[in-house]
């Protein structure tokens, strides 16, 4: 049996400054696994790892992710990657994901099809939101439902598109959300609350619609899956609190 090349358990690499525009070295972690890792998972939370500070101006801002986040506990994998490509045989053939039991890349993807959860992201916030998700025993296919129709409210209270929205906080009986408001920079931050129980009428309603979240469909659920899952289509959209 072939021993794959394990990525080293840190990496630094250059962070450039989006303020000064000065470089400076940054600590990743190319792999976090749950339950070893939960310090990591907290830093993820607290907007701390990925979130830099520059030494230089002092400004924070965002890194994005290359990261397999491994919780055997709930059977989940989460791979945060920049690149485009969603197939997830193509993230197992670049050594991405490793078990002991494996011969070759297709002994791989038949082993993890059916048993993990396995999603892709491509960005910190989506990162976050899995993983606090997952925190929190919520479906994530529900949660991307109850974005897009929340989306929609917000777009018509705005006046403008919604360009990213996602989840912030689940503290409380209220869902608490970002939306990232417009078509182009500038862009305007809308927090608005949605009762908790809202969770549960969008599931009891669409998770009977839905297959396994194993099944390969839904290894890139976000708001273009919720789209064009057809769903909501000819719903109204959905309650919220606008703070």
């Amino acid at each position: 049996m072939a021993t794959p090349n394990k990525f080293p358990k840190t990496m630094t690499k250059p962070a450039v400054c989006p303020r000064c525009g000065m470089e400076f070295d940054y600590t990743l972690y190319p792999e976090i696994h749950i339950p070893g890792d939960n310090k990591l998972r907290k830093r993820i939370l607290n907007r701390d790892l990925y979130f830099p500070t520059c030494p230089h101006c002092g400004e924070q801002f965002k890194l994005k992710p290359n990261c397999i986040y491994h919780d055997e506990n709930r059977k989940e994998i989460i791979i945060a990657t920049e690149s485009k490509e969603t197939d997830f045989e193509v993230l197992l053939k670049a050594g991405t994901v490793m078990f002991d039991d494996i011969e070759n890349d297709q002994d791989a993807l038949d082993f993890v099809k059916g048993l993990y959860k396995r999603r892709v992201v491509h960005d910190i916030d989506a990162f976050r939101e899995k993983i606090l998700l997952s925190d929190n025993n919520y479906d994530d296919r529900i949660i991307e439902l109850m974005k897009l129709s929340l989306s929609g409210l917000l777009e018509q209270d705005n006046h403008a598109p919604v360009y990213r929205i996602f989840l912030e906080e689940t503290s409380g009986n209220m869902l608490e959300f970002t939306a990232i408001m417009g078509s182009q920079p500038p862009f305007e931050y809308v927090t608005a609350k949605t009762p908790a129980n809202v969770y549960v009428q969008f599931k009891n309603k669409y998770l009977s619609r839905l297959g396994r979240p194993e099944d390969d469909e839904y290894i890139s659920t976000d708001q273009k899956w919720a789209k064009k899952s057809g769903l909501l289509k000819g719903e109204e959209h959905g309650f919220m609190v606008p703070m």
